[in-house]
């Protein structure tokens, strides 16, 4: 089965790497992807692991917990990603269900690298009303 987070590869050979600690994630995309196969798989322990440590104050470990063991996670589209020096940035789609419904997250995340390690730092989401008057 290939890799909630959209790669043709298998969990094992992609974000695996990363949840396992085996890897570090060597791009500000790649830490995207991995955090949503995390939520996918429920591995909480590594959303935390990955928020930077000057925004982990806002992490609300059993809120995600809730949210992420409720929802079942359907498809990741990236929009764009780019990188420059120790910043990246990172806009994606990503489809969910709840009870039977249908749900897209869009959401414009930056990460920051430190001492060789990406690391998620903030995100803005994108609400349906600002798709709506942007086209």
């Amino acid at each position: 089965m290939n890799c909630p987070c959209g790669n043709t590869k298998k969990y094992e050979e992609c974000c695996a790497i990363y949840h396992t600690g085996k890897e570090l994630a060597p791009t500000a995309e790649l830490l995207m992807r991995s955090r949503y196969t995390a939520f996918a798989k429920k591995q909480l322990d590594y959303i935390k692991n990955t928020i930077h440590p000057q925004n982990i104050q806002d992490f609300n470990q059993e809120a995600n917990r809730e949210w992420a063991e409720s929802a079942d996670f359907t498809s990741l589209e990236i929009l764009r990603a780019e990188e420059s020096g120790n910043k990246g940035i990172v806009e994606f789609k990503a489809n969910y269900t709840v009870d039977g419904e249908e749900y897209l997250h869009h959401e414009v995340s930056t990460f920051r690298k430190q001492s060789g390690q990406w690391y998620f730092k903030t995100g803005k989401v994108i609400d349906y009303e600002d798709e709506e008057t942007e086209e």
